[in-house]
């Protein structure tokens, strides 16, 4: 449906606090001249016989590599073999921290690839070298100069972010990071607990352990092990990272006595601590007489940034839960298929589209209900699904907050179906106002906010009314006009679910005709269209015309012809789910599988009813 999948570690990093998100690939020649004239002399200052030389110039690299253009010029001039190969084995200390400074950058802005490629490169063999050197470091801490102290921590903080992006590139680097640098939990947890660490180090370390410990139990229990950190004078971003790692741990562990209630009231708690619109204020550049001048990194802007990363994070967390919540009480549910074997047709005389018609009545019936008897669901429900509400009204944070309002909505439809009575309705029109006066939404925003929509909508609400042809078709343009590519594709199938709830029923004929004719467009393309978008339009003519009492039955589905073309197109659909790999896409084709039984019950119901009618 339209529940987002729970953040994992391949998901895309949190790169600057204002960014949010990895730099797009940019489009053109592969090398760009005026780029390539500024990256050379960087990459050979690496060389210098200078230390102060190599230390200024692996600084300025690692100051310029979120700019692509420039990025791309230095990849193209091995960079990254060169800063293994020299800097991080350089007698300079600050040219080896300045080195890794480099990598964490390179990890965090290009991904996957930069991240694989240094792990083959055998880092973790360099890593474990400084982790040594670092501990003994800090028992000596109190005997060391402040500028000491200082390349000490930058060491410390690139280093763990480093160890960050790769464990969050891959679960097969996670897994090497956890049994190559098995003592890697303890030194974090010692990072944490040592009250002369700067908070900022501390919110690295923490985000290691939240993000390490995700599914690991190997992880987990070198955490449990050790103990937890629970110092109250930690920053709200550390708090909030542990609150993540409490997670991880009640996912994770069946020793743990956690209290997913407490994690979730923390999580809330710490959101309603953060004054995110004075974080962002203080983080915004500055333009003074026409000269946009960046924010000054003094403590107050530190601050801010913690703030605005615990609410990335609180986020982030409200998101895992709720569509945790939601997938654990789906475990032992029958499928929607309504007969798995296609051969058994002497059971034509049960009227097989009940099955959905009780699905509605069952729904129905529930928003009469009242109460909610889990207190998890309860806190989200009342306090968590309004406050976070208010967060799209930051740009900064749109993105963040719609994913989580998405999740939140779907969860209470499969467990809270009575949400509707107190919330669904302004949530619906608040989301509604944003998707349709706002052009410049970026995709992950629009889709989180259809993907609401699709929820609330399949409550049936009295709210439905409120979107005509004039919006429908805004929404088809929205559709055709997103493009191909993989990346719309959650958006696309999104507007076709959404869709598909608004067209049943709906006052007006004329929206429910224009869908109509849409979604079954998209079925008669079976054959240029991804899998994912067809079963969802097939899904959603099942149910708009499961009630042949509906005025528009004949209106639309009679006079479109509609039951001849998904005759014809039969042959096809079952094609389209043969060729996916039940191996690598076992949900998608247990899906599909699903819609072609339908299709066929589906034809011959419509087929039976057009008897009758005779």
């Amino acid at each position: 449906m339209g529940k987002a999948k729970k953040l994992s570690r391949n998901s895309l990093l949190r790169v600057s606090a204002l960014r949010g998100s990895r730099a797009p690939a940019v489009p053109g020649p592969s090398t760009n001249p005026a780029a390539q004239q500024q990256a050379i002399p960087l990459i050979e200052k690496l060389s210098s016989a200078n230390p102060k030389d190599r230390a200024l110039a692996a600084s300025a690299i690692a100051n310029v590599i979120d700019n692509a253009v420039i990025r791309r010029a230095l990849l193209k001039e091995k960079l990254v073999q060169t800063v293994l190969e020299q800097s991080l084995t350089d007698s300079s200390e600050e040219v080896a921290v300045e080195g890794f400074g480099v990598l964490r950058n390179l990890a965090l802005e290009e991904g996957y690839d930069v991240c694989v490629f240094v792990w083959r490169k055998d880092i973790l063999a360099i890593v474990l070298n400084y982790l040594e050197k670092i501990k003994t470091d800090i028992a000596h801490l109190k005997d060391s100069s402040a500028a000491q102290k200082t390349l000490l921590f930058n060491l410390i903080e690139n280093i763990l972010s480093l160890l960050t992006s790769l464990g969050r590139s891959s679960d097969e680097i996670c897994d090497s990071i956890v049994s190559r640098l098995p003592s890697l939990p303890i030194f974090v947890l010692d990072i944490l607990a040592n009250h002369a660490v700067p908070e900022s180090v501390k919110a690295i370390a923490a985000e290691n352990l939240y993000i390490l410990s995700e599914a690991n139990g190997a992880y987990i229990e070198q955490i449990q092990t050790s103990g937890f950190v629970s110092d109250g004078k930690l920053g709200v971003a550390v708090q909030m990272y542990l609150c993540g790692v409490q997670y991880n741990i009640f996912e994770t562990s069946r020793t743990a006595s956690i209290d997913l209630l407490d994690i979730v009231r923390s999580v809330y708690e710490g959101l309603r601590g953060v004054d995110i619109k004075e974080a962002i204020k203080i983080m915004q550049p500055v333009t003074v007489n026409g000269v946009v001048r960046p924010p000054t990194y003094d403590d107050n802007y530190r601050s801010a940034e913690n703030s605005f990363i615990a609410a990335q994070v609180g986020l982030e967390l409200i998101t895992d839960i709720s569509e945790a919540l939601v997938m654990k009480s789906q475990n032992g549910r029958p499928s929607r298929q309504m007969d798995t074997e296609e051969d058994n047709d002497d059971n034509d005389d049960v009227d097989e589209m009940e099955v959905m018609e009780d699905e509605n009545q069952m729904a129905i019936e529930d928003e009469t209900m009242d109460g909610v008897d889990n207190p998890v669901l309860a806190l989200l429900l009342e306090d968590v699904l309004p406050f976070v509400t208010g967060f799209i009204d930051h740009q900064e944070l749109r993105s963040r907050a719609l994913l989580a309002l998405n999740n939140m909505t779907w969860t209470f439809n499969s467990l809270v179906p009575h949400w509707a009575n107190s919330k669904a309705d302004g949530l619906w029109s608040r989301i509604l106002n944003l998707l349709l006066s706002s052009d410049d939404l970026d995709l992950e925003s629009r889709t989180g906010s259809v993907g609401i929509l699709w929820a609330c909508g399949k409550l049936k609400r009295k709210f439905l009314p409120e979107i005509g042809v004039n919006e429908v078709r805004r929404f088809i343009k929205a559709f055709q006009d997103s493009g191909e590519s993989q990346e719309v594709l959650e958006f696309k199938v999104r507007v076709v679910g959404f869709l598909g709830v608004l067209a049943l029923p709906h006052e007006d004929i004329d929206v429910t005709k224009e869908i109509s004719v849409f979604l079954l467009t998209q079925v008669l393309a079976v054959q240029h269209k991804p899998a994912e978008i067809v079963i969802e339009a097939l899904n959603a003519i099942y149910d708009v015309f499961a009630d042949k009492s509906y005025a528009f039955n004949d209106e639309i589905f009679v006079k479109g012809e509609f039951l001849n073309h998904l005759t014809k197109i039969q042959p096809q659909v079952k094609q389209m789910a043969k060729k996916i790999d039940r191996r690598k896409y076992l949900q998608l084709r247990t899906k599909a599988d699903e819609v072609v039984v339908n299709l066929q019950r589906f034809i011959a119901y419509k087929a039976k009813e057009s008897k009758e009618r005779r």
